[in-house]
């Protein structure tokens, strides 16, 4: 009994270790190839297209360390920048304030001299909300020609509400522009009616001299093709003189239209006031796209 027992026990340690064999090789396998590979393995050979690929991208990655080594040396060739600290003392800062209210008057005191240009925003209950966005964006265009001309005008933006209004307050400075004037008012409650002179297209009357006792009105409109003569006939409506710019007499305007934005009209009448003369004012207003050239 006793070597029948040893016998089964030792039976059943050699099956054990014949099973623990098998799981092993099963085991290495899978988790470790290369202990099994053998030295005859055969590695894919590469193509044509394959080998002139891989030559292209070492050779991109050489050409690219290169180029960081160089751009390496050259930076390290380079003396140092020191930039000069800023002078922030007292007598300075105060030199600085000084300057800056000095060109702000300086400003004004133009502004103060030159013409008085009113852009009518009362059309905004005839307009898109997309036209409405154009005209801010053309009131801006108009507001840096104004402060980049040598004879900038005191303008100011009439029947401002609603939501023209809104999209004017969300340009950032636009509270604090320089010789901006923004109302809610007409500018028939604003100024004399003698004074008022509203440029249309539609006047038949044609403008030589631009007058700094004058209020000179330019229709807030962005399509005027469907708006056709609405700035004639809400001038007539109000009695007031009407004008409009000598485009015909002093351009050859060709195919172009004749149709201009709110800030090249502007533009056209700050540049005659530092220039006196129509054509070369209308000609650096108007752009390339326009075709527009000087009448013999």
């Amino acid at each position: 009994m006793e070597a029948d027992a040893a016998t089964s026990a030792h039976d059943a340690v050699s099956e054990n270790n014949d099973s623990g064999n098998d799981s092993g090789n099963e085991i290495g396998v899978e988790m470790n190839p290369a202990t099994t590979s053998s030295s005859s393995e055969v590695h894919p050979k590469l193509g044509k297209k394959a080998l002139r690929r891989q030559k292209r991208e070492q050779l991109w990655i050489s050409v690219k360390e290169r180029k960081k080594r160089k751009k390496e040396e050259a930076k390290a060739s380079r003396p140092p920048v020191v930039e000069a600290p800023l002078d922030m003392s007292e007598a300075a800062v105060l030199m600085r304030k000084e300057r800056s209210i000095m060109k702000r008057e300086s400003f004004l005191m133009r502004v103060n001299e030159g013409a008085s240009i009113v852009i009518d925003c009362g059309f905004d209950n005839a307009m898109t909300s997309r036209e409405m966005k154009s005209l801010s964006q053309q009131v801006m265009f108009s507001y840096g020609a104004n402060k980049r001309s040598e004879s900038p005008a005191s303008v100011f933006l009439t029947s401002l509400r609603g939501e023209l209004e809104s999209n004017m307050r969300n340009i950032a400075g636009f509270s604090t522009w320089l010789g901006f004037t923004a109302t809610a008012q007409s500018y028939m409650d604003v100024f004399h009616k003698d004074r008022l002179v509203y440029l249309t297209a539609d006047s038949p009357n044609v403008i030589t001299d631009l007058d700094v006792n004058k209020v000179y009105i330019i229709g807030g409109i962005v399509d005027r093709n469907r708006l056709k003569g609405a700035t004639y006939e809400k001038a007539q409506q109000q009695g007031i003189a009407t004008a409009k710019l000598p485009l015909d007499q002093v351009l050859e305007m060709g195919q172009s239209t004749r149709v201009l934005t709110v800030n090249h009209v502007f533009q056209i009448l700050v540049n005659y006031m530092t220039v006196r003369d129509w054509t070369q004012a209308t000609l650096s207003a108007l752009p390339g796209r326009k075709g527009a050239q000087a009448k013999s």
